[in-house]
């Protein structure tokens, strides 16, 4: 027993499955090792969602546990037979270690309930999801005890770190509360970097951590817990959004007010990455005093946009454009502009830095996509594109360029506690 009181297959249990499997593996063709000799049932509820699970016969699922024996799929119960990164088709899987058959089977015997959470994002096509269900029916129909499955397929709420299928599957496929201190999560995405170990390399991530975080299971790869290796070194990442300071001001400089209370005609630029909390600010702190917000999402040209500020500026009113407004090319044809109709040119700059908007752009799109009302507040999530070219394109703003200020923004989180704990989990 370790010390969360998970039993683990001891190094003689390992030789003897290694034995055993050898010994299989002559005595029978390949193509008969593959064959299912457990059925695996297909449940359609969620379409984003591929869940299975396998009865045996005279096995009883522990459906009543508070154990929870969870695992990832690919690089940790299973790896590719051909040694590639990817399968090339599906039959291109062997078990991860020989003793992951007998080490689930010691699991469900003392008592765990054992399921599969799984990302697979390139099942894009209905013969790519029919080719995985043969694959997960040939590696579930292997074992001799009960097992969920659940595979998510697109950038969504059930995508890991995301916890959207833990909770279905708990809420829907389980009857018991879960005594998360007795449970584990054993996964190969967990952050480590190059060289972590001799011919290793890097982890394609650490969603598989930031899954079990997201939980609250403890959490081990599959070298540390099929193997008994110890700890490896890991990084979560640039951002990890609960260190990010719970106190920051604003805005800087703020010796002097953001908005004067009654503003005279003026053209504010914004500037920072999507996401970052641009059109949240313009909303509070800009439209209600009688900004005329200007948004190329809505007016869908540049033209337009300046079209727009030429309009307001002509009708004495101040104007907020909320752009990205990366390069310094397209702020010169707003500054121009504001120059032109003689009123002051001010930049916000909104510092937020790329890995902190794209956790926001993931946080509001999936969450504030669940919480909201109206189908008008709902976001989709903003292509990687968008943020690579923002970053290609970006020069900071400076006041040479005629600014007459730039004022810095930082992103502070505006919610309830409830929703700050949320957006404090890890979202990609």
């Amino acid at each position: 027993m370790d010390p969360k009181g998970v039993k683990r297959p001891s190094t003689d249990d390992k030789k003897q499955d290694k034995g055993n499997m050898s010994a299989k593996v002559q005595k029978i063709h390949p193509l008969f090792t593959r064959q299912a000799n457990v059925a695996v049932t297909w449940l359609n509820r969620l379409p984003s969602v591929l869940l299975a699970s396998t009865a045996p016969k005279n096995v009883e699922p522990n459906t009543t546990s508070p154990k929870i024996a969870a695992f990832d799929l690919d690089g940790t119960l299973i790896a590719t037979q051909s040694g590639r990164v990817h399968p090339k088709d599906m039959h291109d899987w062997r078990w991860w270690h020989p003793s992951v058959p007998s080490t689930l089977t010691r699991l469900h015997d003392d008592g765990y309930r054992l399921v599969v959470f799984s990302n697979q994002n390139g099942l894009n096509s209905d013969a790519r999801v029919k080719a995985f269900k043969s694959k997960v029916e040939a590696v579930l129909g292997q074992l001799s005890v009960p097992v969920d499955l659940l595979a998510a397929m697109h950038k969504d709420i059930y995508r890991k770190p995301m916890t959207g299928m833990w909770e279905y599957w708990k809420t829907h496929m389980h009857t018991a509360p879960i005594d998360l201190e007795q449970s584990f999560y054993v996964g190969d995405a967990a952050g480590r970097q190059d060289a972590w170990k001799l011919k290793e390399k890097k982890d394609h991530s650490a969603g598989d951590r930031k899954f079990a975080a997201n939980v609250g299971l403890p959490f081990h790869t599959p070298h540390e817990y099929f193997l008994d290796e110890g700890k490896a070194p890991f990084s979560w990442g640039t951002f990890i959004p609960q260190d990010y300071p719970e106190t920051l001001p604003l805005f800087t400089p703020s010796s002097t007010p953001l908005v004067p209370p009654n503003p005279q005609p003026e053209l504010v630029i914004f500037v920072g990455y999507p996401a970052c909390g641009k059109s949240s600010f313009a909303k509070r702190y800009l439209i209600p005093k009688g900004y005329v917000y200007v948004n190329q999402d809505m007016l869908k040209t540049r033209n337009r946009c300046l079209a727009a500020c030429e309009k307001a500026l002509a009708d004495k009113k101040p104007v907020v454009v909320d752009n990205t407004n990366p390069e310094a090319a397209t702020r010169k044809q707003y500054i121009d502009i504001a120059k032109k109709a003689r009123v002051p040119v001010r930049c916000f700059h909104f510092v937020a830095d790329e890995h902190l908007a794209r956790h926001n752009n993931y946080y509001r799109a999936l969450h504030t996509h669940v919480e909201a009302k109206e189908e008008e507040n709902k976001r989709d999530i903003i292509p990687d594109i968008a943020y690579r070219t923002f970053t290609s394109r970006f020069q900071e703003p400076k006041t040479t360029e005629g600014f007459d200020e730039i004022r810095k923004i930082n992103f502070v989180f505006e919610g309830s506690e409830e929703d700050q704990a949320i957006w404090r989990k890890w979202w990609i």
